[in-house]
């Protein structure tokens, strides 16, 4: 198990020059620093607002996915609440998740325990630090009291280079660029598309999409690909979207 070295091994990661890799390095700090196997980091003011920052291994960013995707999830309930939402054993402490639990265990069976902590600047949630093993481990005072230093130390350097690319409304700079465009851009362009052509929120036209790609199988992606390209997707009730 590691050594609690968190907060140094993010400190440290903050400081190479390559802002584009800092998401990815700072998901690797906190699994060299902390008893998880895979890290991501997503920036969230709830489930219709989600934007990945990045992740270290290919099962958490499928959980991002899925989460994304469903609306609802441990990361969703972290940004709600403030507070960390733990799930040390999933073979006796199932997620309570009508949609999102049954979906990660389709893709990721594997995964055996799932831990979202909350990124705050004070009292602001703006995002979630989401860990995960492949092995049970119940955390213990102290695993938490040194998790939450280096869950504290990664929100301020998130803060710090990272949302003010959001506040800007630019291109977001970090990679994998292609991965964070297919999953989270393009179905935000297109919900607002959708939104648009239905008459109705953008969090109505999202969680159309999202109840399109539950019925049908398909991934968001791939909806919000055929509506950018005009290919007239239909949404959960039969209508067309354009």
């Amino acid at each position: 198990m590691p050594g609690f070295d968190g907060v140094r091994l993010v400190h440290a990661a903050a400081r190479k020059r390559d802002r584009a890799q800092l998401p990815q390095r700072l998901c690797a700090a906190l699994c060299r620093g902390l008893p998880v196997e895979e890290v991501s980091l997503c920036l969230s003011t709830g489930p219709a607002t989600q934007q990945m920052l990045g992740t270290c291994g290919p099962t958490a960013l499928c959980l991002e996915e899925v989460q994304f995707e469903t609306g609802e999830g441990p990361g969703t309930d972290a940004v709600t609440t403030g507070l960390p939402v733990l799930y040390p054993d999933l073979r006796t402490q199932p997620m309570p998740y009508p949609f999102f639990a049954p979906r990660l265990h389709e893709e990721a069976a594997d995964v055996a325990a799932v831990y979202a902590f909350p990124l705050t600047l004070g009292t602001h949630t703006f995002g979630t630090a989401q860990c995960l093993r492949f092995a049970p481990l119940r955390l213990d005072t102290m695993d938490l009291v040194h998790i939450a230093a280096a869950v504290d130390a990664t929100a301020g350097l998130v803060a710090d280079f990272c949302l003010p690319h959001l506040a800007a409304d630019n291109v977001l700079p970090w990679e994998p660029a292609e991965t964070l465009e297919a999953h989270w851009g393009t179905t935000y362009r297109a919900t607002g598309i959708l939104a648009g052509l239905l008459d109705t929120s953008v969090t109505d036209a999202l969680a159309r999409l999202r109840a399109t790609a539950f019925a049908t199988g398909r991934p968001l992606p791939a909806l919000a690909h055929d509506i950018l390209h005009h290919r007239r997707p239909t949404t959960d009730d039969g209508d067309r979207a354009d």
